[in-house]
């Protein structure tokens, strides 16, 4: 866990992302680490899912100010209500990856799959107004 000494030396940009109690993924990286090109496919991939639920920073180090936890690339740091909650270098495999969203945050449900209706309402006027009904016979007197 962190101190609260920790948090004010942290630069502004950061205070200002981790001032949430949605879960905060901050993403360090280089464009010179060659580790870092397949790690940043499979962070944004598994982020876009967590989406709704967890906010999710790419940043590059040599544009973003310094943090005093990185030291290495890839480097992901998770917070949640401001406070450190996982230090992971390097990202590992995507499962790994996965399971520390999920620790935090909990399973999520895929979005329901939105079937296309097999029939819409023009469909239906359509039908009903050529629909032929047989005259009805007269009764028979079969005496």
């Amino acid at each position: 866990m962190r101190s609260t000494s920790e948090y004010s030396t942290l630069a502004p940009a950061y205070r200002k992302a981790l001032k949430t109690r949605r879960l905060v993924a901050l993403y360090f990286y280089s464009e010179q680490c060659h580790a870092c090109h397949w790690a940043s496919r499979v962070f944004r991939r598994i982020a876009e899912g967590f989406k709704p639920l967890a906010d999710s920073y790419m940043l590059d180090v040599d544009k973003s100010p310094r943090h005093e936890r990185v030291s290495g690339f890839p480097t992901i740091l998770f917070y949640k209500n401001g406070k450190l909650l996982e230090h992971l270098k390097g990202i590992g495999d995507e499962e790994m990856l996965e399971q520390s969203f999920i620790r935090y945050i909990g399973k999520i449900k895929p979005a329901p799959v939105q079937h296309k209706p097999k029939h819409d309402t023009a469909w239906l006027y359509q039908a009903l107004r050529n629909l032929r009904t047989l005259p009805r016979t007269s009764p028979r007197n079969f005496s």
